[in-house]
């Protein structure tokens, strides 16, 4: 039962093991899953402020350009002049000049695309890109309408098929705007690559429509590629629910093979030309529990000797269990078996077995019974160990049957007789007692018939047959109370013989014993909560008779004696046999 127990505790023990590994994992996915959205949305705060903040520090750069006395007298001739079809290279080559020198003053933050325009918008100078056409200007652009009203500020252009970050600045003569400056940094991968700096770990890309245009990927084990992003991208965009919802905001968070991904489209009028941004970290869920020993830190936290110890514990406990609830059983079983197979045992001991082998124990005694009626074999005469129960090897029962029976080896520690009295060796047979006198005779009447004579002597009894002669018991008279003279007329009785005198007061002996072992017997079996039913004296005698003379013979034993004792909570006999 134990074992069977253990057994159910240690599957038990599995499946809540792997329920809790499955548990882990799941968990584990989830809140991995979280940090790298929330992650996600960290990134998307920080991009944000710091292209505002880039935007607010070109502003502040282009402010000397703006303010420079050639810049402002260029661009007050232009906006004054009357005939608006033409401008003067007197003009514009001065001012292109200035305009280089002053870019190449702001090192880092120099613009790649540079416009100077006048009060109508119309493109005065420029650096970069390809020359306009004679005329041109940039008035249709909100950013440069707003800063020829005066005010500064920022936007994003896509220019000839490029991406620029735009800042613009009023140029004021006079107290009146003659017009500005407009400043263009390229989106390029050294821009991304020096705002990843602010995201660690994280993938940045800008995009224009599902193109990417500048990439930045972090030398670090597990981070989102080019390529992966590339494609997760133009699935995004290639789905309207998502461009809808990116009108009013940046996109939830997507899965990526190796990650996850959110996207925003920029602020400003390039959005609406589908240019934004995308933040990528990876993150690859585990797929199932034996996920967890990839990482070489996670195994080395693991406390090994208690994570081997204990179940190498469980297992021996199990083991011990087995052998004390399967193997014990197991070998008497196989014992019982064998003694039946060499005819020491007729039977198997029904009481010896344990668990689901008593039962299988009494199916074979069963078994037994029906091969020997099934073939006509009659069954013997119930000897002592079918009445009394089993034996184990000392003689003490093992259960069953109304009782138990123990025998004792004659030997030193053997109950001897008591003691008798030493036989006196008997006299040499005397003859044959003389027939006594006849009476005298009296006178005989006349008419009545002869008188009887005297009555003689009774015979002796025989001598009750024996196996060997013995002798002839003197005679010994019983005293009638006649006198001495009167002895010889005396009715004369043979004497008894000893022995058989002995062997009467032994039976009478050997059945008070009986009796005397039953009484006790019942009493204790009945103290000991026994069943009694069935036991009679006179199978009781007969059984312990058999059993004396099996004894007697086997040990050349006198007689037997038996006692009653208490083993294991029940009623047993012990025979002892008696040599003197």
């Amino acid at each position: 039962m134990l074992s069977r127990f253990w057994y159910f505790l240690v599957a038990a023990l599995a499946g809540a093991g792997i329920a809790a590994a499955f548990m882990a994992q799941d968990q584990i996915n989830r809140t991995a899953a979280a940090a790298v959205e929330e992650g996600l949305r960290r990134d998307r705060a920080e991009i944000e402020l710091w292209l505002r903040y880039d935007a607010r520090l070109r502003v502040d750069d282009i402010a000397p350009m703006a303010a420079h006395s050639d810049v402002r007298n260029a661009l007050k001739q232009a906006t004054a002049r009357r005939d608006r079809s033409t401008l003067d290279d007197a003009i514009r080559t001065p001012l292109g000049a200035r305009l280089a020198e002053l870019n190449q003053q702001l090192r880092e933050g120099a613009a790649q695309l540079l416009f100077a325009v006048d009060g109508e918008g119309e493109i005065v100078a420029q650096l970069g890109g390809e020359a306009p056409p004679a005329g041109a200007g940039l008035a249709a652009f909100p950013l440069v309408q707003r800063a020829l009203r005066g005010y500064v500020g920022d936007d994003v252009w896509v220019y000839n098929g490029k991406v620029y970050r735009m800042a613009a600045r009023p140029v004021i003569d006079g107290g009146q705007y003659v017009g500005a400056v407009v400043h263009g940094s390229e989106v390029s991968a050294a821009l991304a690559q020096r705002l990843a700096t602010r995201i660690p770990g994280a993938t940045l890309a800008f995009f224009l429509r599902d193109s990417l245009v500048a990439t930045h990927v972090p030398a670090a084990e597990g981070a989102v590629q080019q390529n992966v992003l590339q494609e997760g991208l133009a699935a995004a965009l290639g789905d309207a629910a998502v461009t809808s919802a990116m009108a009013s905001g940046p996109a939830d968070a997507r899965d990526l093979p190796s990650g996850r991904f959110t996207l925003a489209f920029v602020r400003g009028s390039a959005a609406h030309a589908q240019v934004g941004y995308a933040i990528a970290r990876g993150h690859v869920p585990m797929a199932s529990p034996t996920d967890l020993f990839r990482s070489q830190e996670s195994l080395d936290a693991v406390p090994w000797p208690i994570v081997i110890g204990a179940p190498v514990l469980l297992g021996l406990l199990g083991l011990l269990f087995v052998f004390l609830e399967l193997a014990r059983p197991l070998k008497a079983f196989r014992t019982a078996a064998q003694a039946i197979g060499s005819g020491h045992s007729q039977r198997v001991d029904e009481a010896a077995m344990r668990g689901a082998f008593r039962q299988i124990a009494a199916d074979v005694n069963s078994a037994l019974e029906r091969a020997q009626a099934a073939g006509g074999v009659k069954k013997p005469a119930k000897d002592l160990d079918e009445i009394l129960g089993p034996k184990d090897s000392g003689g003490a029962p093992k259960g069953g049957g109304y009782f138990g029976f123990s025998q004792d080896e004659p030997g030193a520690d053997a109950i001897p007789e008591p003691p008798r009295a030493a036989p006196k060796p008997a006299p040499a047979p005397p003859a044959a007692p003389p027939a006594p006198p006849a009476a005298p005779k009296a006178a005989p009447p006349p008419a009545p018939p002869a008188p009887p004579a005297a009555p003689k002597a009774a015979p002796p009894p025989p001598a009750p047959a024996r196996p060997e002669p013995m002798p002839e018991p003197e005679p010994r008279s019983l005293s009638t109370g006649l006198d001495d003279e009167e002895e010889d007329g005396a009715t004369m009785v043979a004497h008894v013989p000893k022995e058989l005198l002995a062997a009467a007061a032994e039976a009478n002996e050997d059945e008070a014993h009986f009796k005397e072992v039953f009484e006790q017997f019942l009493a204790l079996k009945t103290e000991c909560g026994e069943p009694t039913a069935g036991l009679t004296l006179d199978k009781f005698k007969q059984t312990l008779r058999k059993n004396r003379e099996a004894i007697v013979s086997k040990h050349g034993a006198k007689t037997v004696r038996f006692t009653v004792y208490k083993k294991d909570g029940k009623a047993a006999l012990k025979a002892t046999p008696v040599k003197d």
